[in-house]
């Protein structure tokens, strides 16, 4: 390889993975700086060239110092240009950036085709994918049959819980499309199954009051259901990128931005802010769209429960229920749970069953609410980076 070449790939991959200073937040040059922090590697060009690419050895390495470029050797002030040392843990994330502006861009600009909100998932959730478009098999979570989801339904009367309790594949099916209103993952009348993996976050997530009265039931498989699991994010392991390769600095942010995704994509909508679920409905078209053939839901923590409890959202084209009622119902049924509901010849085939006998009637007595305490105003209102930057007992 001509020298030249050679050297100008190495010149690219330094400006490309070593962050400069402006990368850097104020708050993390300070820190530097001022009060002589060490947890950022700094080093000038030629130590990165040695030491950061461990290229002090090759017999071109006195050339290659010598034909560095002038912008990698002094910054826009004149000084000598120093490199840090990014692990993708800096403040000022790209990926970070580029959710703001995603969300931006679905907000006010292009809601509905948008190229570049679809470059920027691409981009993201390349590294969920192990080959073509298929899925990393930590990402995926497997809910075999017998193993069991919930779902809730408030009932306003006497009437209406004999009406779920007669018919509990369409009543707890999911909502007519006619009758969908904006959730979480999906806008006005398009709808979902959202299920949960524990009866009492069903019961958290249908926001149910004190006096409430709440039918719910249990539902398993027909056969294996894939899920998307978001909140193993964190598990997904970069490429074995060097600082040599390509991509190797923006692979690490993004590793870094998917563990903060799940808290994006969970995060409760703000009150009189219609369009605080855009952005997360948009990502679950993209994932519908892009792995529906390999999963048929995804599996998100549940904000009502502080993050203890887990939701599940199964595709549309996945969401129709089935129901059997037992071969030896119980003596205290009422008779007509025996007839088999009546189901539409014509539509899908169902993924889920209700498990019979698992329907149980709740009255809410009480709503109970953990908050976090501080000795402070500027503690409450504190974002969440000054709240990393000061510690955990902030």
């Amino acid at each position: 390889m001509d020298s030249k070449q050679l050297f100008a790939y190495v010149y690219e991959r330094v400006s490309e993975n070593v962050a400069v200073g402006d990368d850097l937040s104020h708050f993390e040059l300070g820190m530097l700086y001022e009060c002589g922090d060490d947890s950022i590697p700094i080093a000038d060009i030629d130590s990165v060239l040695a030491e950061w690419f461990e290229l002090a050895g090759e017999p071109y390495f006195n050339e290659l110092c010598a034909g560095v470029p002038p912008e990698l050797k002094t910054d826009n002030a004149g000084y000598e240009r120093h490199f840090y040392r990014d692990d993708g843990t800096l403040e000022q994330n790209v990926y970070e950036a580029r959710w703001d502006r995603f969300v931006e861009g679905v907000h006010y600009k292009h809601r509905y085709f948008n190229a570049e909100a679809t470059e920027f998932l691409d981009s993201i959730f390349s590294a969920l994918v192990a080959g073509g478009d298929q899925l990393k098999a930590e990402v995926v979570r497997t809910i075999r049959p017998g193993d069991l989801l919930f779902r809730a339904r408030q009932a306003q009367s006497q009437k209406q819980a004999e009406e779920i309790y007669r018919d509990p594949a369409r009543q707890f099916g999911p909502t007519p499309k006619h009758l969908a209103s904006s959730q979480r993952m999906t806008p006005n009348g398009i709808s979902a199954l959202y299920c949960a993996l524990e009866r009492e976050t069903c019961l958290s997530e249908i926001r149910s009051i004190t006096g409430d009265q709440v039918v719910s039931a249990a539902l398993t498989p027909i056969s294996e259901l894939k899920l998307l699991d978001l909140t193993v994010l964190r598990r997904v392991e970069p490429p074995a990128l060097t600082l040599l390769d390509e991509g190797f600095r923006e692979s690490l942010h993004r590793k870094v931005f998917l563990d903060s995704l799940v808290k994006k994509m969970s995060r409760p909508k703000a009150r009189n802010d219609d369009l605080s679920y855009l952005s997360t409905q948009v990502v679950f078209e993209y994932l519908r769209t892009r792995f529906g053939k390999y999963v048929d839901g995804m599996v998100f923590p549940s904000v009502q429960t502080g993050g203890i409890g887990t939701n599940v959202v199964i595709f549309p084209e996945a969401s129709r229920l089935s129901y059997t009622p037992s071969v030896d119902p119980d003596p205290t049924d009422w008779p007509e749970q025996v007839a088999v509901p009546s189901e539409n010849p014509f539509g899908p085939p169902a993924k889920l069953a209700v498990v019979a006998r698992s329907i149980r009637f709740h009255k809410v007595m009480a709503i109970e609410t953990k908050a976090m305490e501080y000795d402070h105003i500027y503690s409450l209102f504190m974002s969440d980076l000054d709240r990393k930057r000061l510690g955990p007992i902030f």
